[in-house]
């Protein structure tokens, strides 16, 4: 009975150090959440530089022009205006700021008819990265880049396959699933124009996975990215993609 204070008191110690251990993992998770978020900041950092720097050293048009700019990032996204000129009134309010105009547009857009398979899958995948921007209902976000994925593997759209990959991948990024993020950008490795971003959100991926614990589920891919037979394919095989920029 004399020991009895004594066990409490270890209770009690080894309670308080279990405690702390998932406070601090708690606080990690934060910190790895953070830093995730602004080493995709400085990518769009770089990417807005570029633009200016494209911008200060290019020509002004005549008067009168109303010509769309070319091919140009906005964070992650690349605005093709002059291939998908639809979508070039959404991209210039997010280019300037107003992401909420950006995103009342969207659902028109969505349900026009008119404008072809193309513009179906660069609308949906333009709203996912819409709602990436806001930093919240990122299952929204992932839907809407498996939509895009699904129409453009249904008709056979190879050079918009690896864009869906992608932005896919960039959505279970920011939802906390590396392995998955991994995947995804490995399938989309292939895509031109993006070969610089995509091999910096893979690396950065990979670093997530690997500060996992062994044991944590989210090291491996999950159900969700089990694939087709013919999008594995499309997917897998370089020499279909276009030499376009999606």
């Amino acid at each position: 009975m004399q020991d009895l204070p004594g066990n409490q008191e270890i209770l009690a110690a080894l309670k308080s150090i279990v405690s702390e251990r998932e406070a601090l993992r708690h606080e990690l998770a934060i910190a790895k959440q953070t830093i995730t978020e602004l080493e995709l900041q400085n990518i769009e950092f770089d990417r807005l530089l570029n633009n200016a720097h494209k911008h200060f050293y290019t020509p002004a048009p005549g008067k009168g022009s109303v010509s769309p700019p070319p091919k140009s990032w906005i964070g992650t996204w690349l605005s093709s205006p002059l291939d998908y000129p639809a979508l070039f009134p959404v991209e210039e309010a997010w280019r300037h700021g107003h992401l909420q105009q950006a995103l009342a547009i969207m659902p028109a857009l969505l349900i026009r008819e008119d404008l072809g398979e193309y513009h179906h899958v660069n609308c949906r995948l333009l709203h996912s990265a819409l709602i990436q921007s806001t930093g919240s209902e990122l299952s929204i976000a992932l839907r809407y880049a498996e939509e895009a994925l699904q129409i453009a593997t249904d008709q056979k759209l190879h050079q918009l396959v690896g864009k869906a990959q992608f932005h896919r991948g960039l959505c279970y990024l920011y939802m906390g699933e590396p392995a998955n993020a991994v995947w995804c950008f490995i399938l989309s490795s292939h895509l031109d124009c993006h070969e610089k971003i995509i091999d910096s959100c893979r690396r950065m991926a990979e670093k997530e996975v690997e500060a996992l614990s062994e044991d944590d589920p989210k090291r491996s891919t999950n159900f969700r990215l089990s694939l087709s037979t013919e999008t594995k394919r499309l997917c897998g095989n370089s020499t279909v993609i276009s030499n376009t920029c999606a």
